[in-house]
């Protein structure tokens, strides 16, 4: 019966080996928290090349997400590589659970290093220190933005206005591409005596989510019953109220967008279909400065109801 049952205790210690050894997935896996929910943490870890963590910097091969709940990458260090898994847990409203599972391109040696209680492996120590060093930074960055949805769903409001178009823009780009653009409208709005009838806005057109890229209109409201007409670069739209989710972004209006994802995450919650169009009203003009985190916006996702 005892050699039996020791038998039986070999063979899972073996297996369990073999399991470890050669066919676990990840080699390590290392947890911290962050702030804001797992929509908004997630697009921070797609960044995570610009927050020069490790001792060389990274290029990123390969990203893929699963919904807002993980995502996968590919790091590359010259010749070598590190796979990453980060999943994602909403532990609060405004906490976030990340565990980060590593396999790098060495599996057997630093699962040997792992095994052994007698050895200290500077790389595995290098690695936590490298992520410990991420949750520190990212909480620091966190701290610079606020998102808030409003529980209600509301109707975003009627607007007639003078836009500038841009197109193929990558989202990080957004605000850098609108500082250049606001020149036309201001222009034409001091050339046709124009009074604004409300805050600048955006309006997203087409939102490539897998390339980064987004189309969009960045408009100055007014009064369009004027004898006025567009030329090259402004044209006049009219948008009609829709009903949506709406959120207040507070913070640097280049990271706006993730209210956007906050947004696509409530409306999956709620089980509302979106057109992941959202429309964006700035309440103050960067030029004149401020802490940045009493910037205001308005974002506004369309909805409907789902099936």
């Amino acid at each position: 019966m005892i050699k039996k049952f020791i038998t039986i205790l070999l063979g899972v210690l073996l297996l369990s080996l073999v399991w470890f050894l050669f066919i676990k997935e990840y080699d390590y896996q290392f947890r911290f928290q962050a702030n804001h929910s797992p929509a908004m943490v997630q697009q921070e870890l797609k960044n995570i090349e610009s927050y020069s963590i490790f001792e060389s910097e990274p290029t990123v091969l390969y990203q893929k997400t699963e919904g807002y709940d993980a995502l996968k990458q590919t790091l590359q260090f010259g010749d070598q590589e590190l796979e990453l898994l980060w999943e994602l847990e909403n532990q609060a409203d405004t906490v976030t659970g990340i565990s980060v599972n590593v396999a790098s391109g060495k599996n057997i040696q630093n699962r040997l290093t792992i095994l052994n209680p007698f050895s200290e492996s500077e790389y595995i120590d290098s690695l936590e220190n490298s992520f410990l060093k991420f949750g520190k930074k990212l909480l620091k960055k966190q701290a610079s933005y606020n998102v808030q949805v409003v529980d209600s769903i509301i109707y975003s409001p009627v607007l007639d206005c003078i836009c500038k178009p841009a197109e193929g823009i990558r989202v990080e780009n957004k605000a850098m591409q609108m500082v250049r653009d606001i020149t036309y409208l201001e222009d034409f709005q001091i050339a046709n005596k124009l009074k604004l009838t409300g805050y600048p806005f955006v309006k997203i057109q087409s939102w490539n989510q897998e390339a980064g890229t987004i189309d969009y209109d960045f408009c100055f409201p007014v009064n369009l019953a004027q004898d006025i007409r567009p030329n090259t670069f402004i044209e006049f739209q009219q948008f009609p109220a829709t009903t949506s989710l709406k959120a207040i972004y507070n913070g640097n209006y280049r990271s706006s967008d993730l209210a956007w994802h906050q947004l696509l995450s409530e409306a999956k919650n709620r089980d509302l279909k979106t057109s992941n169009l959202p429309l964006e009203i700035f309440w103050n003009n960067p030029k004149t400065g401020g802490e940045a985190l009493s910037w205001k916006a308005e974002i506004f996702m369309p909805v409907e109801p789902g099936n």
